[in-house]
C-alpha cells in the first residue's frame, strides 16, 4: 500500500472511529409521563427518582416529564408500550389488563428489597417485557397502605346500604362486605361525595386533601390493608438501545431510589395523619383479622383468573 493510501485509510479510519465515539457519547434523551402530577403524592417520588437520574448521569441520559394531561393515566401504558413514550411512572392496577399480576405486589407485605432476593422482581419483569414491552426498573410505595374512607358509618364491619368508589384493588373485598361500587374518575370523588352519590372510597392513607376529600370524609376504616405500589418503567427496546454506562447509570439510580425509600415514607405519612385529624376523619375498628380477610378475598380474586401465575407469584411472596 502507498504512503498515500495508508494516509487516507489512516485518515479514513481515524474519522469512523470519532463518529462512532460521538454516536456512542450521545446522551439518551428520555419522554417520560407520570399518572399523577410532580407535585403531589405518588408523583414526588418519581419526580425525586427523575431528578437524581438527571444530577447522575447528566451526559448519559436525561428524562424529560411530560405535563399533566398530555397522555391520560390510563392511556399510558400502551403508549409506553407502542413507544410512544420510553417511562412511565403508575400502579399496575391501571394496566391490569396487560398483566393482572401486577396487584400481587400490592397484597405482599414483602418490600422490594426482599422481593429482589427472593426472584419475585424478575419474575415480574419478565410478564412486562413478554405483555407490556417494559422493563420494570423498580416501583415505589413500600409503608403506604390503603383505607376504606367513609362519610356514613358501617354496620357489623361491613358496608350494607353503602356506594363505595372503587378500584379493581378492593373492588372484591367490598363487594364481598356488602357495598355497591362505582367506578369515578378521582377528580370527580369530591363532587360525588358533596352530592350523596357516593358514600366513601378507597384511597391510600396519603393525598385525601390534594383533593378535597377530607372536607366530606367522617370516618376511615382501620385497620389499613395491602400496600402502594406504583411502577417505574421503560420501555423494553429503548432499555436495550442503551447502553452499558447508561444502563449502570439507570440501574445506581434505581438501587439508591430503593434505599432512601424507607427514610422518605414516615414524616410524610405522619403529615397526612394530621391532616385527616384536624379534618375530624374518625376510625371505625373493624377487627384485627380485616386486614387478613383482605388480603385473602384477593388472592383468590386474582388466582381464579390467573391460577398458575399468581400461585407461583405468591409462593415468591412467601405469602403462600
Amino acid at each position: 500500500m502507498s504512503k498515500l493510501s495508508t494516509g487516507i485509510f489512516g485518515a479514513v479510519l481515524a474519522t469512523g472511529m470519532l463518529v462512532a465515539q460521538s454516536v456512542q457519547a450521545a446522551p439518551a434523551k428520555l419522554t417520560a409521563a407520570s399518572f399523577l402530577p410532580l407535585q403531589i403524592s405518588f408523583g414526588w417520588p418519581f419526580k425525586s427518582f427523575v431528578d437524581d437520574v438527571n444530577q447522575r448521569c447528566s451526559g448519559l441520559v436525561s428524562i424529560d416529564v411530560l405535563p399533566p394531561g398530555a397522555i391520560k393515566a390510563f392511556e399510558q401504558p400502551n403508549a409506553l408500550k407502542t413507544g410512544v413514550i420510553d417511562m412511565m411512572s403508575g400502579p399496575p392496577t391501571y394496566y391490569q389488563g396487560s398483566i393482572l399480576e401486577g396487584d400481587a405486589f400490592t397484597i405482599a407485605d414483602m418490600p422490594v428489597s426482599e422481593m429482589r432476593k427472593t426472584g419475585a422482581m424478575d419474575y415480574m419483569n419478565d410478564l412486562h417485557r413478554k405483555n407490556l414491552n417494559a422493563e420494570m426498573l423498580t416501583y415505589f410505595g413500600d409503608g403506604v397502605p390503603f383505607h376504606i374512607y367513609l362519610n356514613k358509618p358501617a354496620k357489623n364491619n361491613r358496608f350494607d346500604d353503602l356506594v363505595i368508589r372503587t378500584t379493581p384493588i378492593y373492588k372484591t373485598l367490598l363487594e364481598e362486605l356488602g357495598a355497591t361500587t362505582v367506578t369515578t374518575p378521582p377528580p370527580e370523588v369530591a363532587t360525588a361525595l358533596e352530592r350523596g352519590t357516593v358514600d366513601g372510597y378507597g384511597w391510600p392513607i396519603w393525598g385525601i386533601a390534594e383533593f378535597g376529600w377530607h372536607k366530606h370524609t367522617k370516618y376511615r376504616v382501620e385497620p389499613s390493608f395491602f400496600k402502594v405500589v406504583v411502577a417505574i418503567l421503560m420501555n423494553q427496546d429503548k432499555w436495550k438501545s442503551l447502553n452499558g454506562e447508561q444502563q449502570g447509570c439507570l440501574k445506581a439510580a434505581v438501587a439508591d431510589f430503593e434505599a432512601k425509600w424507607p427514610s422518605m415514607v414516615d414524616d410524610y405519612t405522619a403529615k397526612e395523619l394530621k391532616i385527616q385529624n384536624d379534618a375530624g376523619i374518625q376510625p371505625i375498628d373493624f377487627g384485627a383479622d380485616f386486614k387478613e380477610r383482605a388480603k385473602e378475598i384477593y388472592w383468590k380474586a386474582l388466582a381464579s383468573k390467573e391460577p398458575e401465575s399468581i400461585a407461583k407469584l405468591r409462593k415468591m411472596l412467601n405469602e403462600d
